[in-house]
């Protein structure tokens, strides 16, 4: 159960009404401009582009610093996906044996915090869609990481140009004394 000083500082984190809006209408355009773009390219599956745009900027709230660490986490995962659901099929028990040991010593790096670029929480959630039994990993790879080099591309840059919007105003700001 929250304790009250928690639910103040939920409550000063959230936006107001009007700046609430003015995201919420932000997102049509946002969004359009997305799926414009998977169009344009012809690459299917955004939804693994939006569950990075959830993940980074959703989670992390678009936190530069976790950038490269959620994308190489997210291809990672799939990456590992692949070779989970592949392994077993082209070589049969020894392939389960090699796909046992390779997700053991992610687990091991991911629960150590070793090679953290990598064997992070985005790893571990882009491994879940990854294997996915609908999803067809195996089949689909390619198409899951354009996917996901499109969607955080987009998102990347657009962050880039909103952080870099807000150090003008701030320094603008600083200059003008207000």
């Amino acid at each position: 159960m929250a304790d009250d000083a928690s639910l103040a500082r939920a409550a000063q984190q959230r936006p107001g009404i009007l700046a609430a809006g003015l995201l919420v209408a932000g997102v049509v355009p946002f969004m359009a401009g997305l799926l414009g773009l998977y169009a344009l390219l012809g690459v299917g599956m955004p939804y693994v582009g939006f569950f990075f745009l959830l993940y980074w900027a959703g989670i992390l709230h678009q936190d530069l610093s976790e950038f490269l660490p959620a994308l190489m986490g997210s291809a990672g995962g799939l990456a590992l996906g692949w070779l989970l659901l592949t392994l077993p099929v082209a070589h049969g028990l020894a392939g389960q044996a090699e796909a046992g040991l390779i997700l053991a010593a992610i687990l091991f790096c991911f629960m150590r915090g070793h090679l953290r670029m990598l064997c992070n929480n985005a790893m571990m959630l882009f491994l879940i869609v990854g294997t996915i039994p609908d999803l067809h990993a195996d089949k689909t790879i390619a198409q899951m990481l354009a996917s996901l080099a499109i969607g955080a591309g987009y998102m990347g840059a657009i962050a880039i140009l909103i952080h870099g919007l807000r150090a003008v105003f701030a320094r603008r700001n600083e200059n003008t004394g207000q």
